[in-house]
């Protein structure tokens, strides 16, 4: 379940996914580019961050995963585990312009490897629930999908990983439904 403390018999250190999905989101909504960006230090702060959540991630997805996948979820979570590994391989381009790309990155990289690890260890629910919790998540705390004007009303603003939950979603009860067949 997203939100709580979680470890995995590969490495004990606790996994809070709400808290790096939080984090990651810091550098993947619409408006976080490199005008909108904080300055330099604090750059330098959130990828310190997203490096240590992926640190954290990493061994708890191969934990949850086991020796050998075992369903194209768990291969899939693995290349996953791959690419973030060679994420933290990599270095920032110099440049305030650079480091907002690797932060932007790695923060791509966290959210993904995160929505593998809730699948993975599922907290108990059917795929199409745990899909609809991150579709909520996002949607209660994105700052482009609660955009309201002046009156109140909700400005129903595009929003890239709101949509791409909520195509995850749908895909999740279609999957559940051929499955009743």
């Amino acid at each position: 379940m997203s939100g709580t403390t979680r470890g995995s018999a590969a490495d004990a250190r606790p996994v809070d996914i709400e808290k790096m999905q939080e984090t990651a989101q810091l550098l993947l909504h619409p408006d976080a580019g490199p005008d909108a960006f904080p300055p330099a230090a604090e750059v330098d702060t959130l990828t310190l961050a997203m490096r240590g959540h992926l640190e954290v991630l990493i061994p708890a997805v191969e934990g949850t995963v086991g020796k050998r996948p075992k369903s194209v979820a768990e291969t899939c979570a693995l290349a996953c585990v791959g690419e973030a590994r060679g994420k933290l391989r990599a270095r920032p381009k110099p440049g305030l312009d650079g480091a907002v790309s690797y932060a932007q990155r790695l923060a791509r990289v966290l959210d993904a490897l995160c929505d593998h690890y809730e699948r993975l260890s599922g907290g108990g629910l059917p795929p199409e629930q745990a899909a609809l919790r991150r579709l909520g998540q996002h949607s209660a705390k994105c700052k482009t999908c609660t955009a309201v004007d002046g009156d109140g009303a909700n400005l129903g603003l595009d929003c890239e990983v709101g949509e791409r939950l909520y195509d995850e979603y749908r895909q999740a009860c279609r999957n559940a439904a051929s499955s009743m067949t």
